[in-house]
């Protein structure tokens, strides 16, 4: 499993996971993205320095999104997987490279935001080390610090 930085060809394989409403079922309102904002992300994620967006590959298919976000005190990370690949384990694995492609930026700090609904997801992270600080009706906070060698 390799993380790529997003490009501008990868913006079908973004359009066609916002559009399901599996997959943003948790994502901030909850309904699908519109081709329109789909690419404005994809632009954003693109342009900015705050912002990174990875494509997560394997055996040369596309199998979902990994994004980091600078914040304040911390890095704030979140993951998307193809329903296709739903059930075989691999969210656990985007996300275990996810942190690795972080660290090796030198992101130690992390934080994660999840609806309280989404169990797979809470799962992960606290199988990653990720701990809840903060929840209230609409989201769970988790933060990770990792210590500098």
């Amino acid at each position: 499993m390799k993380l790529q930085k997003i490009t501008e060809t990868d913006t079908d394989f973004i359009v066609n996971l916002g559009a399901d409403p599996r997959v943003t079922a948790h994502i901030g309102d909850g309904k699908p993205w519109s081709r329109e904002y789909s690419t404005q992300r994809v632009t954003l994620a693109m342009q900015s320095t705050d912002i990174s967006w990875f494509i997560v590959w394997q055996d040369q298919v596309r199998l979902g999104l990994f994004t980091a976000m600078r914040r304040t005190h911390a890095t704030e990370i979140g993951y998307w997987l193809a329903p296709e690949f739903w059930g075989q384990g691999l969210a656990k694995l985007i996300v275990s490279r996810g942190i690795e492609e972080l660290h090796e930026m030198g992101c130690t700090d992390l934080i994660a935001r999840v609806a309280p609904g989404n169990l797979a997801s809470l799962k992960i992270l606290e199988r990653h080390g990720f701990i809840a600080q903060s929840q209230d009706e609409s989201i769970i906070t988790l933060t990770k610090a990792t210590p500098q060698l």
